[in-house]
């Protein structure tokens, strides 16, 4: 089976605050507990054109599909209900694919 990701990411929008002490240090060493897998954090910067980052954050769960929903399935309502507690923004789940090393190379070749 191909290796899987969790991304969460919360889009950069006005008015939005994002607490990254709270989050690096409370919400994601919980949520790497819960899940039993580190979690990476970015913080964004900017954009290439030096506009401001599209996104202010985005963490990646280094967690299968199947692991991400069981420990959602159990403590989804904890996870969410802590949110507010470090931002505004409403975050957006995304299941990756991790592609072999050469795929893309393959994969750009074909189109």
């Amino acid at each position: 089976m191909p290796t899987q990701r969790v991304t969460v990411i919360y889009p950069n929008k006005d008015g939005s605050k994002f607490d990254f002490g709270y989050y690096t240090q409370k919400h994601v060493p919980w949520v790497e507990r819960l899940v039993g897998k580190s979690i990476e954090v970015r913080r964004g910067i900017s954009s290439a054109a030096g506009a401001p980052a599209p996104y202010v954050c985005i963490a990646t769960i280094a967690a299968s599909i199947e692991e991400f929903q069981a420990v959602f399935a159990r403590h989804g309502a904890e996870i969410l209900a802590d949110v507010s507690n470090y931002t505004n923004i409403e975050p957006i789940v995304q299941f990756d694919e991790i592609l072999p090393e050469g795929e893309s190379l393959k994969m750009k070749a074909a189109s």
